[in-house]
């Protein structure tokens, strides 16, 4: 694996973490899974059946346990996250491993999402990543990719976060964007910038009273806002050449 993650950190948290809530779709009223169930739904309509699918960092394979229909393989350094996701997910068209030479193997990808993952690595590695990430797609493939838009508002909810003990992140972050940072680093990985969009927004804090309210007022929120407020940035890029 070309790159480290921070064993202190990912080691301490159980397997499956973020995953054990989601039984099925069903959302339970829980800010931290509707967090994750609706950065998932944004993603979904591009995990088409036709579509073959690196889920890069995957943790305990959520993303492709419950929103894709694509031929997917799950990829984490995390030996213990890829045990629970092969016990909970694995099936034919759902594959894991946390052997990085794996990936070239399973052939060339349409899309590539990577979830949660750029706030930990360095600008140089998330270049080098992506170059990476060229060599085992298709031409034409998307990469989408979520990470904190580190705005007042997501410092007010990692301060929120930290204060409930949901999880202190503070030590691990490396790289805290912005809408225009992010642009500016992926402009030098010679891709094409489909859209960066703010995702997740005032809407979720409603969980704990419904989920079901939430998504409402998130949807409310997106539209009243016309999408300039978002916990989360959403790139999408197409790999426009291939060497």
């Amino acid at each position: 694996n070309m790159f480290e993650y921070n064993e202190k950190f990912w080691d301490n948290i159980e397997p499956g973490y973020y995953d054990k809530n989601f039984n099925s779709k069903k959302v339970d009223n829980s800010i931290q899974q509707l967090w994750h169930y609706l950065t998932f739904k944004k993603q979904e309509k591009h995990l088409l059946e036709s579509m073959v699918h690196l889920d890069y960092a995957c943790g305990p394979g959520t993303q492709i346990g419950l929103f894709s229909d694509s031929k997917s393989l799950g990829y984490d350094a995390s030996e213990e996250q890829i045990k629970y996701a092969v016990n909970k997910y694995k099936s034919e068209k759902k594959q894991f491993t946390n052997k990085y030479d794996e990936i070239k193997d399973y052939g060339k990808f349409d899309i590539v999402t990577i979830n949660g993952l750029l706030e930990y690595l360095p600008h140089q590695e998330i270049l080098d990543l992506i170059e990476q990430i060229k060599t085992y797609s298709k031409k034409n493939a998307t990469i989408l990719i979520t990470t904190p838009n580190y705005s007042f508002l997501f410092i007010f909810i990692e301060k929120l976060s930290k204060y409930f003990g949901i999880i202190d992140y503070k030590e691990v972050n490396l790289s805290k964007f912005n809408k225009q940072s992010l642009d500016k680093l992926l402009r030098m990985a010679d891709v094409e910038i489909v859209s960066i969009k703010k995702i997740i927004n005032f809407g979720v804090l409603f969980a704990f009273v419904s989920s079901e309210i939430a998504m409402k007022l998130e949807i409310f929120f997106e539209k009243l806002f016309n999408n300039k407020i978002g916990f989360i940035l959403m790139a999408e890029l197409k790999i426009s050449k291939n060497e």
